[in-house]
C-alpha cells in the first residue's frame, strides 16, 4: 500500500436497493493537501464520505487511509474527524459541557480556550442546542470535531449558516491545519467559498466521476472554462442520466 496518499477509491460502487449511488469510482487524495469535493445536492457527495468512514460497508471496491483498508481502521484509531452535514448534539449538555466532555475524551483540553475565543462561542457557554442559532450550531459542531485528534478531517457542508466572518475565520483554520500536517475534504456545492483554498478538486455527478486533479490540471482538458464553476458545469452537462 502507497502510504503518501491519504485516501484511495478503487472501483467503488454503492447501491441504495435498485439506485447506483456511486458508479465505478476511482481516485487518489494526495497526503497533506485541502481537497475540494464537489457536487450538486443528491449527486453522491454524502454516500461517498459515509462509505470512507465506513458507515456504510455495502459498498463494492476498495478504500483505503493512509495505506490500511478503511474496514480495519478501528473507530479508537482516532482517524477520522468528522463534521457531519446534519448537526448531531447531546440535547442534554451545554455548549460547555459539550467542549469539556469532547476534550476530556481526547485529552485536548488545552485547545478549548482558543476554539471558543476564534469561533465566538463564549457568551453561549450555558446554552443548550435548542437554544442557539443555526449559525452557532455549526460552529459548536465544528469545535467538537477539531477537538478530536485525527490525522483526516471530512467537512460536509461545514460553511452552512455561518457570517462573512466566521467563514473567513474557517477558511483560515483549514490552512493552519494544512501546515500542521492534516489532511482535509470538504465537501461542499458553494464554489466560490473553496475555489482558492484546495489544492485538488474531486468533481461527482449523478454518482459519476467528472473531474480529478487541481484546477490547473482539470481546466487543460476543458480550455473554454474559465472558473471552478464554469469547469463543474460543463463537465456535469456530460454527465451520464439516471
Amino acid at each position: 500500500m502507497d502510504k503518501t496518499r491519504a485516501v484511495s477509491f478503487k472501483k467503488v460502487n454503492k447501491y441504495y436497493n435498485e439506485f447506483h449511488a456511486l458508479k465505478n469510482i476511482s481516485f487518489d487524495i494526495p497526503k497533506n493537501s485541502i481537497v475540494g469535493l464537489i457536487g450538486a445536492n443528491g449527486s453522491g457527495k454524502t454516500t461517498m464520505i459515509k462509505c470512507l468512514l465506513n458507515y456504510y460497508d455495502d459498498y463494492s471496491g476498495e478504500i483505503t487511509v493512509f495505506g490500511e483498508k478503511n474496514k480495519s481502521i478501528a473507530q479508537e484509531d482516532n482517524i477520522f474527524a468528522y463534521i457531519p452535514d446534519t448537526p448531531v448534539y447531546y440535547e442534554e449538555l451545554t455548549v460547555n459541557e459539550h467542549l469539556d466532555f469532547i476534550s476530556r475524551m481526547y485529552k485536548t483540553e488545552g485547545k478549548v480556550e482558543k476554539l471558543k475565543k476564534d469561533f465566538q462561542l463564549e457568551s453561549h457557554l450555558n446554552k443548550f442546542p435548542h437554544e442557539l442559532s443555526k449559525g452557532n450550531r455549526q460552529k459548536l459542531l465544528i469545535c467538537c470535531a477539531l477537538l478530536r485528534d485525527y490525522k483526516l478531517l471530512i467537512a460536509d457542508e461545514p460553511f452552512s449558516g455561518l457570517d462573512p466572518r466566521q467563514l473567513n475565520n474557517l477558511r483560515e483554520r483549514f490552512l493552519e491545519l494544512k501546515n500542521k500536517g492534516k489532511t482535509i475534504i470538504l465537501s461542499t456545492h458553494l464554489l466560490a467559498l473553496i475555489e482558492n483554498l484546495c489544492d485538488y478538486y474531486i468533481m461527482i455527478d449523478k454518482g459519476n466521476l467528472i473531474g480529478v486533479g487541481t484546477v490547473q490540471e482539470i481546466l487543460a482538458k476543458t480550455p473554454d472554462c474559465k472558473n471552478l464553476e464554469d469547469l463543474y458545469l460543463h463537465l456535469s452537462e456530460g454527465g451520464e442520466e439516471d
